[in-house]
């Protein structure tokens, strides 16, 4: 497998990560993203908070400590529990620090200043994109009884630690008025806040991925209007977010897996599934015992330490009649696991059983989630990864299995990759199936400014044989001798020994060799 030169489908605005890529029996594509999110403030059922800034338009992360201070001035015709503003830390979880106040807005920016805090509270330990709230007594208030009295203010993030930041907006919200500051000087746009009325509300007014679809009849070159497909449910345990989609079709149905958390610090993740007839939905969620309702429940349960960032970044295929359904378990080390349940059934969430870990990849630095499809024509499970993620020396590596339960590292992919990118997928047809024999291809997002990424779309190369155009021949040279080991890492022989072997793929020095 080789990567051939490709093209960009998303220019950054914000960013299209993720991507869960179907090739379709009549040569179409289907392709689904984790998308920016939004605002519940449009949602009937949700009242109580106020979304300053328009969540679908263009963002920025800017740290605090080159700005000084980040300020926002507002005004509220009613009393309030808090106001909460977002702040990314570029990936770090724990290492950074920054202080939120609150001033009673007095004429100018600079006499506020002068003025005697409202409210303040220092953040420490930061979780990326963590939303910073502000409430009276210092934070102390907890109940709808002790409010900010309605009024115009000034909320101010200061002393931020080395990537303690804010995220800046191109819009307002519809219909607000607010001014933005960094470093006292007025700036157009306006940094993602919201104010909360109620406590019972705290942290769920706006969610931060949803997941969006897309079709192409022409391999990727153009694609149909992008819709926003699945979104979290307020109230229920997937509320902050819909993301790292995985999809796959069998029976009646398409069913999705995503990523999830009740946890505002975007850790102790959960993986969720929905289905529909349609790709672009309505979808069903998983309710515990079935499909649909108030009700949403994880298929995989993150069990490990609470502080984690948990089970996520599903990969669902079929073979054999058996759901396939991989996913990341993240608790002090980059694992990818295995669930098996029969397709079969209905209900086959319910029916899901763990075998492990299947690929461990916490030595490789800046290592993601895997993406995993079956080829058929070479009897693998062939997953991708990034590596040195979000890096100018970014890379993808390549895994193969012979029954999806033990892989080996088979090296890099070669080709023209961009580099600083991330979370890769590859495509494979509605049970998760490649096929060599047609176009194929592997896309991920990329760009060294963080939340502003591009998404790259490469075709994928293979030999006319169906091997892998990469693989080589065992030679001896110099009279070295490399192990030689099998798709279930088992070694079976010698580079000097190869005429003991069967015919077949086997991995020798990180490299993919053909004895034949």
């Amino acid at each position: 497998m080789q990567a051939l030169s490709g093209w960009d489908i998303y220019k950054a605005g914000n960013y299209r990560y993720g991507p869960s890529i179907m090739r379709n029996h009549d040569g179409s594509l289907d392709i689904w993203f984790a998308a920016a999110g939004s605002s519940f403030q449009n949602d009937e059922t949700v009242s109580g908070y106020t979304a300053l800034y328009d969540a679908s338009s263009d963002h920025t992360a800017i740290l605090i400590n080159k700005i000084n201070i980040a300020a926002q001035k507002f005004t509220t015709t009613k009393p309030f529990f808090s106001i909460d503003v977002n702040a990314p830390t570029w990936s770090r979880n724990g290492l950074d620090s920054i202080t939120i106040t609150l001033y009673k807005w007095d004429t100018s920016y600079a006499k506020t200043l002068e003025g005697t805090p409202v409210s303040t509270f220092r953040y420490t330990a930061l979780c990326d994109n963590q939303w910073v709230e502000l409430r009276s007594n210092n934070n102390a208030s907890t109940t709808n009884s002790e409010l900010f009295p309605a009024g115009s203010y000034l909320w101010t993030l200061s002393k931020g630690s080395a990537y303690a930041g804010a995220w800046f907006c191109s819009k307002a919200a519809y219909g607000i008025t607010q001014t933005s500051f960094q470093n006292g000087s007025i700036v157009s746009g306006c940094f993602q806040s919201s104010i909360f009325y109620n406590s019972h509300l705290l942290g769920y007014g706006n969610y931060w991925d949803q997941i969006s679809y897309q079709h192409s009849t022409n391999n990727g070159k153009t694609w149909t209007t992008e819709k926003m497909v699945l979104k979290p449910t307020y109230g229920t345990e997937d509320q902050l977010s819909c993301c790292d989609p995985a999809v796959a079709k069998w029976g009646n149905y398409y069913y999705i897996g995503y990523t999830s958390t009740k946890n505002t610090g975007g850790i102790d993740n959960n993986v969720y599934v929905a289905r529909s007839k349609s790709p672009s939905g309505p979808w069903e969620k998983w309710n515990g015992s079935g499909w649909g309702g108030p009700s949403i429940a994880p298929a995989v349960k993150f069990t490990g330490n609470h502080s984690s960032w948990g089970a996520g970044e599903p990969s669902i295929l079929i073979k054999d009649k058996m759901v396939y359904f991989y996913y990341s378990w993240d608790d002090g080390g980059v694992t990818t696991r295995l669930s098996m349940a029969p397709a079969d059934s209905a209900n086959w969430p319910a029916l899901l059983k763990s075998y492990g870990t299947v690929i461990n990849k916490t030595s490789i630095y800046g290592a993601d989630h895997c993406d995993i499809k079956y080829c058929d024509s070479l009897k693998l499970f062939i997953a991708v990864h990034t590596a040195s993620r979000m890096s100018a020396n970014s890379k993808i590596y390549v895994w193969y299995s012979s029954n999806g339960r033990y892989f080996v590292n088979a090296g890099i992919l070669q080709g023209p990759l961009q580099s600083y990118l991330h979370n890769c997928g590859i495509s494979g047809d509605e049970e998760g199936h490649m096929d060599i024999t047609k176009p194929q291809f592997i896309s991920y997002a990329y760009g060294s400014s963080w939340g502003a990424w591009n998404t790259y779309f490469n075709p994928l190369q293979f030999a006319k044989n169906g091997i892998p155009v990469s693989i080589q021949k065992v030679t001896v040279t110099n009279n070295t001798v490399y192990p030689i080991y099998d798709l279930n890492g088992r070694m079976v022989g010698t580079s000097a020994n190869t005429k003991n072997l069967q015919s077949g793929i086997y991995i020798t020095n990180k490299k993919k060799v053909l004895i034949p």
